[in-house]
């Protein structure tokens, strides 16, 4: 059986209706989805996580450019799949700002779901070109003056990971990890420079040093999760079929 792809998402609206309609069709989609109507979340999201897909709803009593340009702006999401939740007459904007595909509003579920599934496609293409995969590994982080510190990977590349901590780091503090591959028993020591990180505890690291051997291990096992992706599928709506 191909396995299918979880990915992550974000959901900007203060629309009701638009939160009924998307969230059983991200869920088809395997698309693990933070739903926010709040500017600073969601800012904070598109800045520090990595994301596979964006979705703004562009009509309210809010700027959603904003968070389509901070998302254009980060080394997280520079390249990630937008979708604009669009009325007419605000198209050409959204595809302005740097949206990729458009939903229109009034929402229509098959209207969503179709594009949707044209932008599942994008999403992968993205994943296969960032070269991340995403884990969740837990670790010890011993960091430049705070010491060790309880953390856990949330993704990883073979030029860095993604720390999700439980105190707040600064940019430009030196790192040093030592984590086990999912479903290996081989153990990685990396040290790494903080790139990016919040208030919450969110960190971009970027390794500057992984031994060579290690670094063929990590390489090889990352060759392994990507290649999934070349022979995913697009995921199965039970509901379009029973129309069917």
């Amino acid at each position: 059986m191909t396995e299918q792809i979880h990915l992550d998402g974000l959901l900007f609206t203060r629309d009701a209706s638009v939160r009924q309609v998307m969230t059983g069709i991200l869920d088809t989609f395997a698309i693990a989805t933070e739903i926010s109507g709040e500017m600073e979340a969601a800012l904070d999201a598109v800045t520090h996580r990595r994301l596979d897909a964006v979705i703004v709803d562009w009509e309210g009593a809010y700027d959603p450019t904003r968070v389509v340009r901070a998302a254009r702006k980060s080394s997280p999401n520079a390249n990630s799949t937008i979708v604009a939740m669009v009325s007419k007459g605000s198209e050409t904007h959204a595809l302005l700002v740097g949206a990729n595909f458009m939903i229109h509003k009034p929402t229509d579920v098959e209207h969503a779901r179709r594009c949707m599934r044209a932008a599942y496609g994008t999403m992968l293409q993205n994943r296969r070109r960032a070269a991340r995969v995403a884990v969740d590994l837990p670790v010890v982080a011993r960091v430049a003056d705070l010491g060790p510190i309880e953390a856990r990977i949330s993704d990883l590349s073979i030029g860095g990971l993604a720390l999700q901590c439980t105190r707040p780091l600064q940019g430009n503090q030196q790192v040093m990890a030592n984590f086990s591959l999912p479903r290996t028993n081989q153990l990685i020591h990396v040290t790494g420079c903080v790139v990016n990180a919040n208030s919450t505890g969110r960190a971009g690291v970027r390794f500057s040093f992984v031994p060579d051997e290690e670094r063929v291990v990590l390489e090889n096992w990352l060759a392994a999760e990507l290649a999934k992706l070349e022979t995913a599928e697009m995921p199965i709506d039970a509901a379009a079929q029973d129309l069917s």
